[in-house]
């Protein structure tokens, strides 16, 4: 059985003509009457019941119908969504992702990815900048936002968000007040940071901001998360180096001032690979362009 079995089947028996079915789909009728009795063959009972002057459903034709116009129907709704999957407006991107833009990029690349293509599903991921290497190099996530990631041969890099790097100090810190500061005053000071394990970018920066100032930071904690090192620091456990989206996290007993050093920032990476099949990732990539996610209402669909 073929599908034009049933398409053909489906316009004599809503025509009850043959010759009306046949200019409809242009076919000759005996073209046409011949793949009616093929797939009567095929079914194994007879589906219309022919005269010389009218054309009837039988028992089993009208049984038949139901299903063939439902397989057609079905089939119809695949071939269009094969399409728009092809065309990017359907499917699924794995999204890995570090804690931090969590605060900064997610929420609202999430809004206008449900708003603008709420075909494609965002499978979200957790996991360090470290991690999400060889999560892509390894095909188990489509697209990275990773912080302050060098080159990678076969990954292609799109600065997302640049942020300047704050210290978080305790309510009652002596530079609490000051407006900015240069990290060489931090000598003294002992710091949360993160686990240099998982998140050695971060490591790297702080004592590479260290170095540079003429001292090696003293590690007087380590946290997992920015929520945990935020309440160390409220804790007056030490102060830390965050991006500057971390102060949305608005956490009680914690002030923030901007480092005064050129090196001290952190920039936001989209990570994916060059190349990429799954149609829907360009998509996704254009709502990260920088420009596009400063200004939400220049947002199109592509």
């Amino acid at each position: 059985m073929e599908l034009r079995h049933l398409t053909y089947f489906v316009a004599v028996a809503e025509e009850l003509h043959f010759g009306r079915a046949a200019e409809r789909l242009l076919v000759a009728q005996p073209s046409l009457s011949r793949q009616i009795r093929q797939l009567e063959d095929e079914v194994g009972v007879v589906l219309l019941e022919r005269t010389s002057r009218r054309v009837e459903l039988t028992a089993a034709g009208r049984s038949f119908l139901d299903h063939a116009v439902a397989t057609l129907a079905q089939l119809e709704e695949g071939r269009i969504a094969a399409r728009r999957t092809a065309s990017g407006l359907a499917g699924q991107v794995r999204l890995g992702f570090v804690a931090s833009v969590a605060v900064a990029v997610l929420p609202d690349l999430v809004a206008a990815h449900r708003r603008l293509r709420p075909e494609v599903t965002l499978d979200l991921r957790e996991m360090t900048t470290e991690a999400q290497v060889p999560a892509l190099v390894e095909g188990r996530i489509d697209v990275g936002l990773a912080r302050d990631l060098e080159p990678v041969p076969g990954l292609c890099l799109q600065p997302v968000l640049r942020e300047g790097l704050l210290v978080a100090l305790p309510a009652g810190h002596a530079l609490r007040a000051r407006r900015r500061l240069r990290f060489a005053e931090l000598r003294d000071q002992p710091f949360v940071t993160l686990p240099r394990d998982q998140v050695p970018r971060a490591w790297d920066r702080l004592w590479t901001l260290g170095r540079r100032a003429g001292f090696s930071p003293r590690t007087a904690q380590v946290a997992l998360q920015y929520t945990t090192m935020l309440a160390l620091v409220a804790a007056d456990i030490g102060v830390a180096v965050v991006p500057e989206s971390v102060r949305s996290l608005r956490s009680s007993g914690v002030r923030y001032v901007p480092i005064d050093d050129p090196d001290a920032e952190s920039v936001i990476l989209a990570v994916s690979r060059e190349d990429e099949c799954n149609p829907a990732v360009p998509g996704l990539l254009h709502l990260l362009d920088r420009d596009q996610l400063l200004d939400d209402t220049d947002i199109t669909a592509t």
